[in-house]
């Protein structure tokens, strides 16, 4: 039997609606859902593609157990129990740290994975909580918490009003935007051009935003953070800040008029490349705009979080927050602000790691520590780990570390469907449904979105084999380990009695009365008219909700006095940081600047096995400027040893005038050399980025990697020993 059903994509922000074609059991085709309430149409080649995720001949579809260095499958009762009995004897024996969670990027993509990963480690009681966002985004949910009182209180760009859209180290051409859901992202900054405004892109890189943009400029790795203070310079030198704006509802400026003053463009020219009369020109234009916009993804050096707040307060101080055309508040069904406050999990430093002392951020640490804790001797040293949805071993600083450390490990476990490189490395494997194989609703996206929607979507298919999905998965180790349900005892004993009459606790209870306790929600009451899940379930192509409001800012902020605080004392020592490297000249034997790259048929680590997505050419060569490459006796085609200071891989180089000189460039996500069972994927491993930052490079407030910017040596090889 054939048959068509509506569901939507789940791997980034944007979540496109798409059309699937099922035939027994299986799904044949996707394509774009024409009727989509924002997508309309709209799908990329990863998107498309994600089918043959599902149903790939190397998944994993029964539990695995390792046995003398190799995989035996084993019943799901046998694996749950055993894995629960370890988990239970180190808890036992060395308290409840000793056991660790790691939950990578994909859990954000699914309204129950993240509540139950996150129950069942606090119910555990261990602090021990790592996950991707140390390498991708906490240190901007910290600036948010700094500046609006809230993490999840994020601003996003108002892309479809705006006349001035400054892009800074983010490629939304590829990406479609980060932490904003922005939907076709190519033709919407098209269309800010076409309507007479101007997109600049700040990068050290010709990106293809870039060449979507007005103005590219190049800007050296890791110094951001001068062009944006050296900009808010200039405005508040030259009197260009928005006065009645920053009186009625900011509080601190005087503060920011003393941290920025030593930040001349002509210091920041020299760190940035940038010439002092452009960084002038930059900000007299942006002040002057209509309507002006800072957005991007300037979280990755040394200095995240002065990073993310020096960008925010750009925006700030030039009237552009809360504006039309400039950064906004949007609003979903579910208002994930409130919910995070209500629960108590919008703190920060709640716990510490016990190797360096660094402050966790919305209950997650900093994965750079991950390996020492597992390695360093004493209470509270991490001797299990669960890995749910991710795959550290390539994603995270310094992968071999981790891997190396993993092989000391008691009782590891991975939550997969492929016995990826982490994997591979686990004592269990369990296998997991992929999203077309369970309801969804974008929770986590809600209130970054420039079109806010909702929509629901039921499995396409059952779960293929013996796969289920990670809550359920959660929920068996909660009852095989004696834990509560959801680290509550209410939500335990309604699960007991629900099973007395052959029931069980769903998500989609939850789900239900988020929606309808939210801004658009019926709060239960039979004669109010609001939504409900069961309302949304009915609008196959999504339901469109009201355009982000603004002149909000007052009830929108979590600040006690309900104002902008432009300063927070967390951000002395960083400032002070800051200007050390200065004083501070670059390691000579390190003298280029690695950066990252994205693919538009690639994300992170685990589409690499689909071979409709490698078919061509997949180019994770290292781009190099031909000045570089002239000096270094290397040319196109050659091969090269990249070195860190951590770690050695080599590659074949691209020269290419696409980035700037200084600067050698990587893609992420790649590295398939370990022994797994992704044979696509292993046939062309490329090489790890990842493998060449050292992983105690960690900024102290929001626990960021130095991901992009890190220094590298290159040098053909065979000029001195290979790669390690």
């Amino acid at each position: 039997m054939t048959e068509e059903k509506t569901t939507f994509c789940r791997i980034c922000e944007v979540y496109c609606g798409m059309i699937a074609t099922i035939e027994d059991s299986r799904i044949t085709r996707l394509r774009p859902d024409e009727d989509h309430v924002v997508s309309k149409g709209y799908a990329c080649p990863k998107g498309l593609a994600a089918h043959h995720v599902t149903h790939d001949p190397d998944r994993v579809l029964f539990p695995l157990k390792k046995v003398d260095g190799g995989w035996q499958r084993v019943a799901w009762e046998q694996a749950i129990a055993e894995i629960a009995e370890r988990l239970n004897r180190i808890r036992r024996t060395h308290g409840p740290d000793a056991i660790a969670l790691y939950t990578g990027n994909p859990a954000g993509y699914s309204y129950s994975h993240r509540i139950a990963s996150s129950n069942w480690i606090a119910a555990v009681g261990s602090r021990n909580s790592y996950g991707a966002g140390s390498q991708d985004n906490l240190a901007d949910f910290l600036a948010s918490k700094f500046l609006y009182g809230a993490c999840f209180l994020q601003p996003i760009p108002d892309v479809a009003r705006t006349r001035f859209l400054l892009v800074v180290a983010t490629n939304p051409a590829i990406s479609q935007g980060t932490l904003v859901h922005m939907a076709d992202a190519k033709s919407q900054l098209r269309a800010v051009r076409e309507r007479g405004g101007k997109v600049v892109v700040i990068d050290p890189r010709r990106s293809e935003t870039a060449r979507l943009a007005s103005e590219h400029h190049f800007i050296r790795p890791d110094t951001d953070v001068f062009l944006l203070l050296a900009m808010t310079h200039v405005i508040l030198a030259e009197g260009l800040e928005a006065k009645e704006f920053l009186a009625r509802h900011v509080e601190g400026e005087d503060v920011l008029r003393d941290i920025v003053r030593p930040f001349t463009p002509e210091l920041a020219a020299a760190r940035t490349g940038i010439p002092a009369d452009t960084i002038r020109r930059l900000a007299r234009e942006f002040a002057g705009a209509l309507a002006a916009c800072a957005f991007g993804r300037v979280v990755c050096g040394r200095f995240g979080t002065l990073a993310a707040w020096s960008l925010e307060v750009l925006n700030i101080v030039t009237g552009n927050l809360d504006r039309p055309g400039g950064s906004i508040f949007s609003e979903g069904l579910v208002d994930l602000v409130d919910v995070v406050a209500r629960l108590g999990l919008d703190g920060y430093g709640k716990h510490r790691s016990r190797v360096g002392n660094l402050p966790g951020v919305l209950g997650e640490l900093p994965s750079g520590v991950l390996a020492d804790e597992i390695t360093t001797p004493g209470p509270g040293q991490v001797r299990a780990l669960v890995v749910t949805a991710g795959n550290p071993v390539l994603s995270t600083a310094n992968g071999p570390a981790l891997a190396a450390a993993m092989r000391q490990l008691e009782c590891s476990v991975a939550l997969d469907f492929y016995v990826s490189e982490t994997a591979s490395l686990a004592d269990y494997v369990l296998p997991c449904a992929t999203y077309f194989e369970r309801e969804d609703y974008p929770i986590f996206h809600t209130q970054l979105m420039t079109e806010p929607y909702a929509q629901w979507t039921e499995p396409l298919i059952p779960p293929q084999g013996e796969a289920k999905t990670e809550w359920e998965i959660f929920a068996l180790l909660s009852d095989a380990m004696g834990v509560p349900f959801l680290n509550s005892r209410v939500a335990t004993w309604m699960r007991r009695g629900l099973r007395l009459v052959g029931r069980d606790f769903s998500p989609r209870w939850i789900m239900d009365a988020m929606i309808r306790l939210g801004p658009y929600g019926d709060r239960y009451l039979p004669w109010r008219r609001g939504f409900t899940l069961a309302a949304v379930t009915k609008r196959r192509h999504g339901v469109r909700l009201p355009a982000p409001p603004t002149g909000v800012l007052g009830k929108k902020l979590r600040t006690p006095d309900h104002k902008v605080h432009l300063w927070n004392r967390e951000l002395d020592g960083e400032l002070v940081r800051l200007r050390g490297t200065m004083e501070n000249g670059d390691d000579p034997a390190f003298p280029l600047r690695l950066i990252g790259r994205r693919d538009i048929r690639s994300n992170n680590s685990w589409l690499h096995n689909v071979p409709r997505l490698m078919r061509g050419e997949r180019c994770h060569r290292l781009r190099m400027h031909p000045d570089d490459a002239a000096r270094l006796g290397l040319a196109d085609g050659l091969r090269a040893v990249v070195r860190s200071r951590v770690s050695a891989v080599e590659v074949e180089v691209r020269v290419t005038d696409e980035v700037m000189p200084g600067v050698v460039s990587l893609p992420h996500g790649w590295g398939h050399g370990y022994e797994t069972n992704r044979r696509v994927a292993t046939q062309d491993p490329g090489p790890n980025c990842n493998a060449l930052i050292d992983q105690r490079t960690i900024e102290p407030l929001a626990g960021m990697a130095f991901l992009n910017g890190f220094p590298v040596a290159v040098e053909p090889v065979g000029a001195a020993g290979g790669a390690s």
